[in-house]
Order: C-alpha cells, then sequence, then structure tokens
C-alpha cells in the first residue's frame, strides 16, 4: 500500500497518546507510539557516508531509494492510508531535510506542548504512584540522595533524549518560514476543546476531516511501560477527558519551580 506520512515531535506528557487514541478513531489513521523510524533513518545515513565501497562508487537514488524502504517496510503491514510517526525528536534541521529528500511531500509535524513544570509534575506523580517499580530515571540514580524527586526532574530535564532535547528538536517552529511545518497543540487547549483541537490538526494536514467522538475512547497500548520504563501506566488513556492533574506548586520543591519555570518559547 502506499501510505502517506506525516510525523509527531513535541514534548512528552503533553497530551500525544491521547492524540493517537482519538485520531485512530479514524479508519484512515495509523498512529504509532514511540517509533524507531527517525533515529534508524539517520543512522543508516551514517553507514552510507562512512561506508568506502559506497563513496568510490555512489549512487544517491539508490541510496535514497534504501533508506526510503526503511519507514514502508516498517509499516507494510499496517492498511491505514495515513501514517503519523511518533518520535520526538523529528523536528531538528536536520531531520526536516531527511523528510523532504526522501518524500514528495510537505513536511508536517505535530508537536503536542505543556508547561514544563506541569510535565515534570506530571512525571513526579507517576514515579510516586509506583513506588514498588523501579523508573528508568531511577535507574540513572546510583547513590542516595537527599531529595530525590529534584533529581529526578534535573534527569528529565537534562538526560539524553531528555525534555530541553526535546524542546531544541523544536526550535525552528519560532521561525515563522516553518508555520506550515509545525503544527503546536497545548495540552490545555486539547484537553478542555478537544473537538476544536482536532480540526485545526485535519486543516493543518490538509486531509479529509472525520467526526469524532470524545466521549469513551479507547487505546490499547503496546509500549512495555511496566518491563522497559518501569513506569506502569505510562501510557494509559482515560476513557473521558479530563483534566486532574496536580498542582505543580504542590508538588515540585521551589528550586525546581523556580529553575524550570517560564521555558515555553512557543508561546
Amino acid at each position: 500500500m502506499n501510505h502517506k506520512y506525516f510525523f509527531m515531535g513535541g514534548l512528552q506528557r503533553s497530551g500525544s497518546t491521547l492524540l493517537a487514541a482519538i485520531l485512530q478513531q479514524n479508519p484512515e489513521i495509523y498512529v504509532s507510539e514511540n517509533s524507531p523510524i527517525c533515529d534508524l533513518t539517520y543512522k543508516l545515513n551514517q553507514l552510507f557516508d562512512n561506508n568506502y565501497q559506497y563513496n568510490s562508487c555512489p549512487f544517491e537514488n539508490r541510496r535514497i531509494n534504501v533508506v526510503k524502504s526503511l519507514i514502508d517496510n516498517y509499516y507494510y503491514d499496517v492498511s491505514e492510508s495515513i501514517i503519523i510517526d511518533k518520535f520526538r525528536s523529528w523536528g531538528t534541521s536536520y531531520n526536516i531535510s531527511m523528510i523532504e529528500a526522501l518524500y514528495d511531500q510537505k513536511v508536517k509535524i505535530i508537536c503536542p506542548v505543556r508547561s514544563i513544570t506541569e510535565i515534570l509534575t506530571s512525571w513526579i506523580t507517576l514515579f510516586n504512584k509506583n513506588k514498588n517499580h523501579v523508573s528508568y530515571i531511577d535507574k540513572l540514580i546510583t547513590e542516595k540522595v537527599e531529595n530525590i524527586d529534584d533529581v529526578r526532574c534535573d534527569l528529565l530535564m537534562n538526560m539524553d533524549g531528555g525534555i530541553l532535547h526535546q524542546m531544541y528538536a523544536m526550535d525552528l517552529c519560532r521561525n515563522p518560514s516553518f508555520n506550515e511545518v509545525f503544527h503546536i497543540i497545548e495540552y490545555e487547549d486539547l484537553i478542555s476543546n478537544p473537538s476544536n483541537e482536532i480540526e485545526k490538526i485535519y486543516d493543518f494536514l490538509k486531509i479529509k476531516k472525520y467526526t469524532h467522538k470524545f466521549n469513551n475512547i479507547k487505546f490499547n497500548a503496546k509500549s512495555r511501560d511496566t518491563d522497559y520504563f518501569g513506569t506502569p501506566g505510562l501510557h494509559e488513556v482515560r476513557k473521558y477527558i479530563s483534566k486532574i492533574s496536580k498542582d505543580p506548586n504542590d508538588v515540585l520543591s521551589e528550586s525546581i519551580l523556580n529553575k524550570y519555570s517560564g521555558l515555553e518559547f512557543w508561546r
């Protein structure tokens, strides 16, 4: 099947799983969970760049065909005609150029976002809810610390692929010339008016609209939240849309609030 590809970047804990659950009500749309395609494509390109045999006799069209075949083969069994591939770093200039080189279509990246302190609050609440499990963040803490939640927040922000890295991957959205590449969706807007935000996505992607339902939402997550992330419920979607998040002032320390407030450059 010939698939049409769009992409999802943005920030973690900002409603991307909820978006997937809603959009996949449309029988023509498939939204991936965490996808390896961007990383694999980058590494395959590096192999070509560093391969003596290829560089001694290069065929750019063949190279493009091989690299493009990654995503086509990865999604060969998907019957939906539209695929939205989710990876937090799709928005970098390199990845945008890579997409443009592979596909004869404009790059379009959906970016769910949220206040940074709310993202950290969501993570800390989830970690503390699952005290019987060792999260992938806690595995990085090798010694006893006085305030583990502060250390967790700093790791979430600064680790490889962490929140600051995800923000960097959206940096081009500051540039007006990339308005047609990025579509920002605020978590608060998605929760308070999902119908309006979903309609904006269809307008952004320029695809045929579909009537979605926002009650009794269903989503069967395939991610190994407990085994791999050590965090049960990481990709859980409630049947009914509502905001039940805790106030960052009630969860985060004053130090963390001061350090990570006001970083939302997209606003």
